[in-house]
């Protein structure tokens, strides 16, 4: 057994798999897998359609990953409901419906959890609003709470006893004032 051969059991190995043929390993010595990754065709030009995309992109695929169903589809290679769902895409987009039909059918098939974006219709308008809301309740409570913290402040400083002037300073204590700055200086 040569030294290559030799590095492409050892990873096997320790899956409890030995390499028969190296032809079957990839080029870091790991095991070709085919029930492990599913095996896919080239993808049409139909696939890549922007339509599609748009529709796939609106639609939530229902496999647990949270990924649209065109993201889950291109990246997530065992993941079997998002080419099924690829297909009921396609399969409607044929009979003639339109866009909005299509996602309509999926939303009436699925129930709402289907869509990446709630309707904008009934009690979901409450997540589009109540942070604003909020965002405006709070706002107005900082400012009057600000408001209050400034007159508190203002009436505090009015009813506090004037601070008395600095004396003046006879004459006789400035020119020992002055005296002293000549003395300094010099």
């Amino acid at each position: 057994m040569n030294v290559a051969a030799a590095l492409l059991v050892l990873p096997a190995s320790l899956f409890g798999q030995t390499v028969q043929d190296p032809a079957r390993a990839d080029s870091l010595g790991r095991l070709y897998r085919p029930d492990v990754v599913q095996i896919r065709e080239a993808t049409p030009v139909r696939d890549d359609d922007a339509l599609i995309q748009a529709l796939e992109g609106k639609l939530r695929c229902t496999c647990g990953c949270n990924l649209d169903v065109f993201t889950c589809r291109t990246t997530d290679f065992t993941c079997a409901t998002s080419p099924a769902m690829h297909r009921l895409v396609l399969a409607r987009i044929d009979s003639g419906m339109t866009a909005e039909q299509v996602i309509t059918a999926f939303e009436a098939q699925y129930g709402q959890s289907v869509l990446m974006q709630p309707p904008k219709r009934g009690f979901n308008w409450a997540a589009y609003i109540m942070p604003f809301v909020g965002l405006g309740i709070g706002m107005g409570l900082l400012g009057l709470a600000m408001r209050k913290l400034v007159r508190t402040h203002r009436a505090e400083a009015a009813s506090a006893e004037p601070v008395a002037p600095p004396p003046s300073m006879s004459s006789e204590d400035r020119e020992k004032l002055k005296r002293e700055l000549e003395r300094f200086e010099a």
